[in-house]
């Protein structure tokens, strides 16, 4: 008599971009059954890099969409493993119940760097080496045992290129994840000199700085490309606010940083 193996059901949670990259990792295994994508309605044009609507991957897959709002309660799909890489809302206890095993892929060499933009900080702090973990879900925000790891060079990319980069890696974890299922190990970190605080989601507030403020101009340049290109870094020069924006810029102003003066590019927006 014929035995048939049961598929693994996957549910993903997943935006645009990462969870593109996520959904295109999962489609060559034919032992796996993906019972849905938890999402939110994307936007497009792909507000960080150039990118196909997630919704489209999903119906060409032949994967159910389910839209997860921005607030309220919200209910998923259950599963035998959840593969979360980017989403928008917090995951509690009866959401981790559904699932044998809940694994978050998250932006940053944990325990560094939690929270909901670590990119955009990594940069701003002139990170040289940067990366990908997963890790087994609990109701703590990016905590839990972390099974996977992987580092790279960071040659001072701009947040939306270490952004297509990092989707691009999530691959990898991604078949490690379905590879070594169900039998997962927790692995050793290195804790040495870690930002172990929380870090914000990057903000518009957080886009703009003082001109007097700056101390150098190496503090300029990693603010220039923690923004770039959303929501696009800004300095406020006296009274008005200058969007630096080397990509298409329309006027240039004159600053003095570190007693050296020189011209940056973009547009006033007030």
């Amino acid at each position: 008599m014929e035995v048939h193996e049961q598929k693994i059901k996957v549910a993903c949670f997943g935006l645009q971009g990462f969870g593109n990259d996520l959904l295109s990792a999962l489609n060559k295994y034919s032992h796996i059954e993906i019972v849905g994508l938890h999402t939110r309605e994307s936007l497009f044009p792909f507000k960080y890099y150039s990118c196909s609507l997630i919704e489209s991957l999903a119906e060409k897959m032949s994967v159910p969409v389910f839209y997860i709002p921005e607030k309220g309660e919200w209910e998923c799909v259950s599963a035998d493993l959840a593969i979360i890489s980017s989403f928008h809302r917090i995951f509690r206890k009866q959401h981790l119940l559904s699932y044998q095993f809940a694994i978050n892929i998250h932006t940053a060499l944990l325990p560094s760097y939690k929270g909901a933009t670590p990119t955009n900080w990594m940069i701003k702090n002139g990170e040289k080496i940067v990366g990908l973990s997963a890790h087994l879900m609990n109701e703590e925000i990016d905590s839990g045992s972390i099974i996977f790891q992987h580092k790279i060079l960071n040659p001072y990319l701009c947040d939306d290129q270490l952004r297509q980069v990092l989707s691009f890696l999530s691959r990898d974890i991604v078949n490690e994840i379905i590879n070594s299922y169900p039998r997962y190990k927790a692995i050793p970190v290195n804790d040495a000199n870690i930002h172990e605080n929380y870090f914000p989601a990057r903000s518009e507030a957080s886009s703009l700085i003082k001109v007097e403020d700056l101390k150098n101009i190496e503090e300029l340049i990693f603010h220039i490309k923690a923004f770039t290109n959303y929501p696009m870094p800004k300095i406020s020069i006296g009274n008005r606010v200058f969007v630096i924006d080397y990509r298409q810029p329309t006027e240039n102003v004159e600053i003095e940083v570190d007693n050296q003066r020189f011209r940056i590019m973009g547009y006033w927006l007030t």
